[in-house]
């Protein structure tokens, strides 16, 4: 195994390249600084030069952590996803409400994380096969989450069936890009949220009560 030190070529990180670490803390450490990255360009532009340099450890050591390059996307992606994709937890005593608030905080959070989302959904690896499965992973875990909030599943309950757990999430996909193109001069946000609510419940052949 190699030893966790930084390498003679990292000047400009003295203190980081002296610093060791358990594997785990260095590997959140390499996903924190390609999450940093992932602010200014697509993952597939992060140079994992410049992320070993950040660390203070050479890209050799780098490779130790993560294997191949796509390795390390993937894990970037996975952690940005986590943040960006799994929403929050709904609100309201209704189906419609529950569902409501789910897509009114997901237009908030779009609107405040925009670049680093199409760099995200958009840029995914440049189709990097790893980072597309991820982002697959994450949306299908979405799934339950919404259609319990629809009152179609409970938390401990049987899911629906398969197809409608298929166009649940065929919805979901097509909600990101809405919320990427939506402009709110264009489209009010609540006129969009309560259209979007019924299309919703639509695709998932069950109409609310409340």
């Amino acid at each position: 195994m190699l030893p966790d030190s930084g390498s003679a070529g990292a000047a400009d990180h003295p203190v980081v390249g002296r610093t060791r670490m358990s594997a785990g803390d260095r590997r959140r450490q390499l996903t924190d600084i390609g999450l940093e990255l992932l602010q200014e360009r697509p993952i597939h532009e992060v140079a994992l030069d410049e992320v070993a340099d950040r660390a203070g450890i050479s890209r050799t050591l780098l490779f130790h952590y993560f294997p191949t390059k796509s390795d390390f996307y993937a894990a970037v992606v996975e952690a940005a996803g986590q943040r960006l994709l799994r929403g929050r937890s709904p609100s309201g005593d209704t189906p419609r409400e529950r569902i409501r608030s789910l897509i009114a905080g997901y237009l908030r959070l779009v609107d405040s994380s925009r670049d680093v989302y199409v760099r995200l959904v958009r840029g995914a690896a440049g189709g990097d096969p790893a980072v597309m499965g991820i982002l697959d992973e994450l949306r299908w875990a979405l799934v339950p989450n919404w259609l319990e909030a629809a009152g179609l599943t409970t938390a401990d309950g049987p899911m629906p069936d398969a197809t409608t757990q298929l166009i649940v999430r065929g919805w979901l996909v097509g909600f990101e890009e809405i919320a990427l193109v939506w402009d709110p001069q264009v489209v009010p946000r609540e006129q969009l949220v309560d259209r979007l609510t019924d299309a919703f419940f639509a695709v998932a052949g069950h109409v609310p009560v409340g």
